[in-house]
């Protein structure tokens, strides 16, 4: 079985393959990319596909992939909200709120490491999620992501300069570009381990911590909260979201 998985996010399209239940292949492009260039360049081959899942916070995205696809593989691809639904009980009050990507998150944590867990997505948002040892999605703090942080101070400040993301020499800057990463990692880093340390107190005090998204290599080593890093958390959910529903159809 080759499992074809897909996330869907507001800046980027992470895809992944899975042979025999094993990621085997990773490929991001922006949201606006082409999945068939991104494909060819990841060197999947297409006929030996035999399922599609896709997670998806951008629905106009979502009708595009489903376009390309039919031109590309052979299966209908699941769309997690529309003909598959995530194997996790929705605990949100008003549970079509929830981003797709979150419930498959707590999907990846409960079966990859067992609950209690509070999943830190670093993603375009930063997104902390609680999941109880049930399996239970019971909601979840969202801020402003790292890089949308970084666009809006570059925008809103005429003297500070375009930065790349990268780690600070020391905490302390000693010119305007370090004391911008510094404020970005160690900031990021704080706000992390604030928001994970209430979410203990008050919820899960024994709750495993895992950081995954696109900015969480870069991120996690400055929250001392963190104690797993897993990037392909949502891929991973996906691919169990996949496997359950064929088990139980």
């Amino acid at each position: 079985m080759m499992l074809l998985a897909i996330d869907v996010g507001n800046t980027n399209v992470t895809v992944g393959i899975f042979r025999a239940g094993r990621l085997i292949r990773r490929g991001r492009m922006p949201t606006v990319g082409s999945l068939r260039t991104l494909l060819s360049r990841m060197k999947v081959p297409l006929t030996r596909v035999d399922g599609v899942i896709i997670s998806s916070v951008v629905p106009p995205a979502t009708a595009l992939l489903k376009q390309a696809l039919k031109t590309l593989v052979r299966p209908k691809p699941f769309i997690l909200g529309e003909n598959i639904r995530a194997p996790i009980k929705n605990r949100y009050r008003l549970p079509s709120q929830v981003g797709q990507d979150r419930l498959v998150n707590g999907v990846g944590a409960s079966f990859l490491y067992k609950g209690p867990a509070i999943v830190v997505d670093f993603g375009t948002a930063v997104t902390l999620d609680l999941v109880s040892r049930r399996c239970e999605y019971l909601g979840g703090l969202i801020v402003p992501g790292v890089g949308v942080a970084l666009e809006a101070l570059v925008s809103r400040a005429a003297l500070l300069p375009e930065i790349t993301l990268s780690p600070p020499r020391e905490f302390l800057g000693r010119d305007t570009r370090q004391s911008m990463r510094a404020g970005l990692f160690y900031g990021y880093g704080a706000l992390c381990d604030g928001l994970v340390s209430r979410m203990k107190a008050r919820y899960a005090r024994r709750a495993k911590v895992i950081a995954t998204g696109g900015h969480c290599r870069l991120i996690a080593p400055y929250c001392r909260t963190i104690q797993i890093v897993d990037p392909d958390l949502t891929l991973q959910g996906l691919r169990i979201t996949f496997d359950n529903h064929q088990e139980t159809s």
